[in-house]
């Protein structure tokens, strides 16, 4: 049996594997000119290695996805620190007790305090269930880091209001229980030694996988009333798709909202970097919500004399190439987008995965996750249909 999968990032790439592993004969079709979605990377003119849309990081508790993707490169341990710069000072992310104390001086241990009362078996905490508490110090703590951080933050991201948001989007930072010096907490923290498009190119060398970049897959298919109708000569059993139902349904419910990101590219000298591989800045001062030094990344020298930072800027779609990176969740934007997955859902043979098909968030583990899941619920719902 044949599968077209549209999209060659974490999500499209490994449920092409996993298709092929199961016996399919897989076509993986790319709009972009290169594999790896977002994770793509490439070394820079003085050998640097950087990600070109932002820095991407392997982490994961799920053991399955960690066996998944092991065999396809050389690995090796990365445990970052990331920070925040804060009226003036940078603080360490996500916030934990070292922030608390710093921002509210003199209350910060009688708030900790007040946590762990409040929630003596948990290790951390959103920013909203403080604003959202009902003793008064972990209201004033969770208004605080709102204040500093999430609202100017999301501000900025997303290019609206706090209350237009969705409150998990616009609350959702964890506030640590004890100080930690790693960004994530997850058992398998890894970086791919040769980047992660090696990783991917790797993945998708299988005697059963063919690769097409640079052609967008609604040149070969189109959906009328439930059906997949193709506009060629080629013809598969499936289509597993990764990108924005939108575009895949010629905007019948109205453009899905996206941010994208513009990029600030400065080669620079060392001693202008940055302490840590990135720094977050909610303050609208700054032009950027993340800059990012790429002389951390585990392989390039440390002791170089010269680095490249790369600030990302969000902004409106205002352009036909503009890449969709963030949804901008709200209550409209979710309501139109289940008019859009029940089309999705209505149309045989149509396997949707991925965080623009599914509009949501994920991190890489969360994406290579859902394309062996819906690689291997399409395998078995269209291998039974055959029985």
């Amino acid at each position: 049996m044949k599968a077209l999968v549209v999209g060659a990032g974490c999500c499209g790439a490994s449920a092409a594997r996993r298709l092929a592993e199961l016996g399919w004969e897989v076509t993986v079709v790319e709009r972009r000119s290169h594999i790896g979605g977002n994770a793509y990377d490439r070394r820079d003119r003085s050998g640097l290695l950087y990600h070109v849309y932002g820095p991407h990081l392997f982490f994961t508790d799920r053991e399955p996805v960690w066996q998944f993707v092991e065999p396809f490169a050389e690995w090796t341990p990365f445990r970052c620190s990331l920070r925040v710069w804060i009226e003036g000072d940078s603080h360490p992310m996500p916030f934990q007790p070292e922030t608390l104390r710093r921002l509210i001086p003199g209350q910060g241990d009688a708030i900790l305090q007040a946590m762990e009362r409040q929630w003596p078996d948990r290790e951390n905490v959103t920013v909203l269930e403080l604003l959202e508490a009902d003793e008064p110090l972990l209201r004033l703590a969770g208004q605080r880091l709102y204040d500093c951080d999430c609202a100017p933050y999301n501000r900025k991201q997303w290019g609206l209001r706090p209350e237009e948001l969705s409150s998990e989007v616009i609350a959702r930072a964890p506030v640590w229980l004890k100080d930690r010096k790693e960004f994530r907490p997850e058992r398998f923290q890894f970086l791919p030694v040769q980047g992660f498009t090696e990783m991917f190119r790797t993945m998708l060398r299988h005697p059963s996988i063919r690769v097409l970049t640079g052609l967008d897959a609604l040149s070969l298919f189109r959906i009328a009333d439930g059906v997949i109708e193709w506009t060629g000569d080629q013809r598969w059993d499936a289509v597993l798709y990764t990108g924005s139902l939108d575009h895949l349904f010629e905007g019948q419910e109205g453009r899905l909202p996206y941010r994208t990101l513009r990029f600030q590219i400065q080669e620079a000298e060392a001693r202008e970097g940055l302490p840590c591989l990135s720094m977050y800045y909610p303050e609208a001062s700054f032009p950027w919500t993340r800059r990012t030094d790429y002389r951390h990344l585990p392989g390039n020298p440390p002791e170089s004399e010269k680095t490249l930072l790369i600030g990302e800027c969000p902004a409106a779609m205002a352009y036909p190439k503009d890449e969709p990176y963030y949804v901008v969740l709200t209550s409209r934007s979710k309501e139109q987008y289940c008019r859009y997955h029940r089309l999705a859902e209505k149309t045989a043979h149509l396997y949707i995965a991925g965080r623009l098909a599914e509009f949501r968030y994920y991190n890489m583990d969360d994406a290579v996750y859902r394309g062996i899941e819906t690689a291997e619920a399409l395998h078995q719902k269209e291998r039974g249909a055959l029985l």
